[in-house]
This record gives structure tokens, sequence and C-alpha cells, in this order.
């Protein structure tokens, strides 16, 4: 496990950081700010599976906005090779397919498919009631737009800090309700950027029950700011999300065993 010493506040520092970059970015445009996309939600779901010591499968799957009539839906199947590096580390490699459609012919937007490839490292660390984790990926996107038959590729990469406290209780079953916060940047490069090098960030709020070491249940926020090509503001999104996680791997459960 990784040590949690003086050290281990700097990812805390860095996360405090990205909020106030992202405050900053909003504040300065509030001025001339775009008008919002409508309010939207979130389904998820999220699984890693140990088929051996070292190697583990990741699926997740996202229905975005599916449950609203006048806005742009998304759905988002991810799969991945999960390589245990350590008791707190992971490395991943998969494929995902997004899949992007205005709800109504009224609502303005366009079809998009996306086809993407991706790395990430997963690093944990924890004290007695605080969990930190770490996420850097790298991705790959194959996007074409259906609607205007154009086609582009982009590389993006994306950090994320997530914090969760747990609120333990006792259970033989580790049983607990939890409080999660996550924010994530997301950062385009490389020679094929055809707009702001800034994407965009994620700011999340959640609540969510651990039914045991390897399910649990979340409902949260998401403050979603996304950054709009040649305009002078981006759009900012509300989205409650809700979502289950499956773990049947060493990994999670290590990190929410109970400390004595």
């Amino acid at each position: 496990m990784i040590p949690f010493g003086s050290r281990a506040f700097a990812p805390i520092l860095l996360l405090a950081g990205s909020l106030f970059f992202m405050l900053l970015i909003q504040s300065a445009q509030a001025q001339n700010q775009v008008r919002p996309d409508p309010y939207g939600q979130w389904l998820m779901y999220f699984g890693d599976n140990k088929l051996s010591d070292k190697i583990g499968l990741h699926t997740e799957l996202q229905l975005r906005n599916y449950l609203l009539r006048e806005t742009v839906e998304q759905s988002l199947a991810r799969v991945g090779l999960n390589v245990y590096l350590n008791p707190s580390t992971m490395a991943t490699a998969g494929y995902a397919f997004i899949y992007t459609t205005p709800s109504r012919e009224n609502v303005e937007g366009f079809t998009v498919r996306e086809h993407r490839s991706w790395q990430q490292l997963i690093m944990r660390q924890r004290s007695r009631n605080l969990f930190l984790e770490h996420r850097y990926r790298l991705e790959q996107r194959f996007i074409d737009n259906l609607d205007t038959r154009n086609s582009k590729f982009e590389n993006r990469v994306r950090y994320r800090l997530q914090a969760i406290v747990p609120f333990y209780t006792i259970s033989p079953y580790l049983r607990h309700f939890f409080f999660a916060s996550y924010n994530e940047l997301f950062v385009n490069f490389g020679k094929q950027v055809a707009g702001e090098v800034f994407d965009r960030n994620r700011f999340y709020l959640a609540f969510g029950y651990q039914f045991s070491p390897k399910f649990n249940f979340q409902v949260g926020y998401l403050h979603q700011y996304i950054s709009i090509p040649g305009a002078t503001s981006g759009n900012i999104n509300h989205n409650l999300q809700v979502g289950i996680s499956y773990n049947m791997d060493d990994l999670m459960p290590t990190m929410f065993r109970r400390s004595e």
C-alpha cells in the first residue's frame, strides 16, 4: 500500500488547484455565457472481474440522457484488460464505443460515432478514514460525424483525483455509507488538435452505500464545463448520476477493509 504521510496531502492541494482553475475559467467568461445544455442524467455500470492473480477484465456501460425528451442522447460501452501491478496499482488498456444523437429532429446537434482506444494507470492510497485514487488516462479518438460525413482523429489525456470517505458501521460484511468526490481534467494534445487544448472539466459529488467489499451503489451530481472551439465561453452541464460498481478483484476490497 502506498504510505499516507505528509506528502499525501499534495494530491489534495492538486484537487483544490483544479477546482480553482475550473472556477477561474467560468468566472472570467461569466459575462458572455452561452446557453447551457439541458439538465441531464447518466445511468452507469462499472465492473472489474479478476481472471488470475495478475489479469482481470474491465466492463462498463453508460446511458446518458435517455430519460429526457429534448436533449442529446449518448451511449458508451467500454471494455479493457486489467493488469495488477501491486496491491494498490492497476494498469488497463482497452476499447470504447460511443454513439451520440439528438433525441428528436428539432433538437440541435449531430449524430456522432466514436471508436476509442485507451490506456490508463490507477494508483490508490489510504489513511484510516480517507481513500485517494489517482487515475491517468490516454485516449486515441476516431470520431465520425454521420450527418456531415466528416471524420477526425484526436489525442486526449485525462487526470482524475478522487476522494472517498466511508462512514463505517458495525457489520461483518463491511456494509457502510460513504461520500465520494472527484475532479477530472481533460486536455487535447498533438498536432491533430482541431480546437482548444483544454477540452473539459468534471467535478463530482456523490453519496453511496457499500453493500459488500465488492459491490456498491451511488447517486451523485456532476458539474461539467465543456470548451467550445472558437467561442468566447463554453457549455456548463448539470447531471444527475446513478451508478453501480461490481469489483470481483482484490484492489477495491482491500481499500475498503476496515482499519483497526
